[in-house]
C-alpha cells in the first residue's frame, strides 16, 4: 500500500531517529546548550546509554524500526508471532539500548506466553515503527490492524494502542493528501476524551516556545507528556527541519517524538524535505 512513498516514509523516520541521537535522553537545558554539537547535522551520541554508537547511527528505536523493516523485505503480511520469534532471536545478540519495555516483552515470551505479550509500557515509540507495516498492508483496515499488533507485541498498553491508532490513521489521512492539521482536526472526535485533551493541548501551545512548552509537558516517553508535544511541533512548524531541530533541542526523549512526526511531513510534502546529509545514515543496527 503507497508503495510509490513507502521507501521514503521508512528514509525519513529513520533519518529523524538518527539525527535525534545527538541530543537523546538529556533532560537539563543548561547541559543541551552547552552541548558541542552542530544542530544542522548527524551527531554522535552525548549520554552513556548509547555507548558504542557513533555520528550516523540510530538510537534503540531506530534499531527497532530495521529490524522490522529486514524481517518484513520478503513478506506480503504481518504474522505477529513470526516476527515475535524473529525479535526475540535478534534481541540475543542485540548491541544497542534495551529499555524496559522490551525486557519485560522477553520476560513474557521466555514464560512461553501467548503472543502478542507486550509489556505494560506507555512509551510512545512504537509508534515510530508505524511505517514498516506500510509494506504489507494492503487496505487502510489492515494496517491500522497491523499498527495495533505492534503495538501490542511490545507495549500492550490501552493508551499507547489508542494512540498508535491516531497516529496509523492520521497518516493515511495524509497520505490521502489530506493536510497534516486538519486531518488531526478531523480525527479528534473519534477518539478518549484523554486523547482529545492532549491534541487541544497541544494546539493551544502552538504560539508558545517549542522548548518551554516541551519542558512544560514533560520531555520523557509517556503517552500522557509525549502526545501533546508531537502535536505541539505538527501544529508549529510547516517543514520537517525546523521540527525536527526545534524538537531535539528540547531534549527527553526527542528520538520518540521525531520518529512519529518525520513520516507526516514527508507524506504531506516528500521527501525533499529531508536535509540530504541527514540520509547520510548508516543501515546497521
Amino acid at each position: 500500500m503507497y508503495d510509490e512513498k513507502y521507501q521514503d516514509l521508512l528514509q525519513a523516520s529513520l533519518a529523524a531517529d538518527s539525527y535525534s541521537l545527538g541530543t537523546h535522553w538529556i533532560y537539563e537545558s543548561e547541559e543541551l546548550q552547552g552541548l558541542d554539537i552542530d544542530w544542522e547535522a548527524l551527531n554522535a551520541p552525548h549520554v552513556a546509554w548509547h555507548e558504542g554508537k557513533g555520528k550516523g547511527d540510530f538510537t534503540h528505536y531506530g534499531d527497532q524500526l530495521r529490524m522490522l523493516e529486514v524481517f518484513l523485505k520478503d513478506k506480503d503480511t504481518f504474522d505477529v508471532r513470526e516476527y515475535m520469534t524473529y525479535w526475540r532471536n535478534e534481541m540475543q545478540t542485540f548491541k544497542g539500548y534495551i529499555d524496559g519495555a522490551c525486557k519485560d516483552t522477553m520476560e513474557n515470551i521466555d514464560k512461553n506466553l501467548s503472543v502478542p505479550c507486550g509489556s505494560n509500557s506507555g512509551d510512545i515509540s512504537v509508534i515510530g515503527r508505524m511505517v514498516a507495516l506500510l509494506k504489507v498492508s494492503h487496505s487502510k483496515e489492515e494496517f491500522l490492524e497491523n499498527t495495533a499488533l505492534l503495538a501490542k507485541a511490545t507495549h500492550d498498553n490501552p493508551q499507547v494502542i489508542e494512540a498508535m491508532h491516531f497516529f496509523s490513521a492520521l497518516l493515511l489521512e495524509v497520505l490521502e493528501g489530506n493536510d497534516i492539521r486538519m486531518g488531526i482536526l478531523s480525527l479528534k472526535p473519534l477518539y478518549s476524551q484523554e486523547i482529545q485533551g492532549y491534541i487541544e493541548a497541544g494546539i493551544a501551545s502552538k504560539d508558545r516556545d517549542t522548548v518551554t512548552s516541551i519542558a512544560a509537558f514533560g520531555s520523557a516517553c509517556p503517552i500522557d507528556v509525549a502526545f501533546p508535544s508531537t502535536i505541539h511541533l505538527l501544529f508549529k512548524y510547516n517543514d520537517y527541519k525546523t521540527a525536527l531541530i526545534q524538537n531535539a533541542m528540547s531534549g527527553g526523549d526527542s528520538a520518540a517524538r521525531a520518529m512519529v512526526i518525520a513520516p507526516l511531513y514527508v507524506a504531506q510534502y516528500s521527501i525533499d524535505v529531508v536535509p540530504e546529509d541527514w540520509l547520510a545514515f548508516n543501515t546497521g543496527y
